[in-house]
């Protein structure tokens, strides 16, 4: 949903719908880091200036920042009462997030705290984006307008009218002195921020436009689309010079990040991928796939096997993979229980899935036969893991329970109940003890 470089270009981030956040290599392709944590799509991402720490939005409400060298959750800012869907980080020590609540908040990283609520749009605020001195802060909204912000003193200095229909993007030039502006009405919009004045309109896309981002020269934009295009346009002459289509991305565009010296563009697709491109020959560089499910809906889960030779995931069907021809080995015939978590026993002899049905089902290894259908949750069941010496399983559910079976008759032994949902659970590797977490804000350890 979001893909961002660090200043110095040797790394690349980008954010999912399956809940977490990659950081890559992007001449290798190989992924370093994957941040876990939110509890639901991260809608996007961004690097500290120093390129030491990630900033992520999401769904769930919350803003989180990360040790971008070892991954660690180093603060979670909660306060906006709808998703968030963007974050910026400003030249400071400051984040501002814009969220479906229709505020864009300031948040201290210091004091962890947000210091200001900034109102005034009257629908969701889609996009976010900081003047490179940080002086001003602009904000892209479903009521169709793009506002610039004193961030001092909490004031609309400028308000952007002309798009027909949401702004879902906006991106100061490198100087300060213009703003671009995406929207779902399919174009572009140059804007002078001293005049107000909207001096080009891009048109070329034939869907909307998901996000646009100046190059440092300040000559060109990039955009991303859902017409499954990237183009590089030339702001002074409201023309294309490039449309990155070449071995080109399979569905809608939703995010596109320049390389700090320009001659590389990253976007990230539904398809499920994000591609690098040389920004002078158009050529595709090289793409990160997730494991093609061939069916809709995120990977919510994968787990390795012990000796790395195989790969299991979930998202509407369980699948066994070989990692290396990156083949589907084997997935359950005729189940139908819409699985969003697995996890093999320690000794690899079965597996455990837990999904949308409201059920955990025990598997042999080879996915070919349900051992045990495990039947007492009232609602969704997010995650399941198994015991040490692997004779029990533990269930986390959205019925604000999470029960422990026993994995060989599949009786229900203990039901542990939260004042909301428990949406993940743990079992201690090394003793008796539970780690489960909840909706209610709460992580409880339990011994069992």
């Amino acid at each position: 949903m979001s893909v961002a470089w660090s200043p110095d270009k040797s790394r690349l981030a980008s954010a999912s719908s399956d809940y977490t956040v990659k950081i890559w290599n992007p001449d290798s392709q190989e992924c370093l880091l994957t941040l876990e944590g939110h509890v639901d799509a991260v809608t996007s991402v961004v690097w500290s200036p120093d390129g030491a720490r990630i900033a992520s939005a999401s769904f769930d409400r919350t803003i989180k920042v990360w040790n971008a060298a070892n991954g660690k959750l180093l603060m979670n800012l909660g306060g906006h009462t709808a998703e968030v869907q963007s974050v910026a980080w400003s030249t400071e020590e400051g984040l501002a997030s814009a969220s479906a609540d229709a505020t864009v908040k300031i948040w201290d990283t210091v004091l962890q705290d947000c210091i200001r609520t900034l109102t005034g749009h009257f629908k969701s605020v889609m996009a976010v984006d900081w003047s490179p001195d940080g002086t001003q802060l602009a904000s892209g909204s479903m009521d169709a307008s793009a506002k610039i912000w004193n961030p001092e003193s909490g004031e609309a200095t400028a308000t952007f009218t002309g798009h027909e229909d949401w702004v879902t993007s906006v991106s100061w030039s490198r100087n300060g002195s213009r703003l671009a502006s995406a929207s779902f009405d399919n174009t572009i919009k140059i804007w002078i921020v001293e005049t107000k004045a909207c001096v080009s309109t891009l048109k070329g896309h034939t869907d909307a436009v998901n996000s646009v981002a100046w190059c440092k020269s300040t000559a060109h934009v990039a955009s991303a689309s859902a017409d499954k295009k990237v183009k590089i346009w030339d702001v002074n002459t409201g023309e294309p010079v490039l449309a990155l289509t070449i071995k080109g991305h399979e569905s809608g565009v939703n995010s596109v990040s320049w390389s700090s010296d320009g001659k590389e563009i990253a976007s990230g697709s539904y398809d499920n991928t994000v591609r690098i491109w040389d920004t002078q020959t158009a050529q595709c560089l090289g793409s990160i796939f997730t494991l093609d499910h061939q069916e809709p809906g995120a990977v919510t889960s994968v787990a390795w096997s012990n000796d790395s030779k195989q790969i299991l995931s979930a998202n509407d069907t369980l699948k066994l993979w070989d990692p290396s021809t990156f083949e589907a080995k084997a997935r359950p015939q005729g189940d139908k229980s819409d699985p969003r978590w697995v996890r093999w026993s320690p000794d690899e002899t079965r597996i455990a899935s837990a999904g949308y049905d409201k059920n955990v089902r025990i598997w042999d290894s080879r996915l070919s036969q349900c051992l045990l259908n495990l039947e007492g949750h009232t609602d969704w069941v997010f995650c399941v893991d198994w015991s040490p010496d692997q004779t029990q399983v533990v269930s986390a559910s959205s019925d604000k329970t999470a029960k422990i079976w026993h994995a060989g008759s599949g009786k229900c032994l203990s039901t542990i109940n939260h004042d909301d949902q428990v949406i993940a659970v743990a079992w201690c590797q090394t003793s008796s003890r539970i780690v489960t977490r909840g909706e209610d804000r709460t992580v409880r350890v339990w011994n069992v």
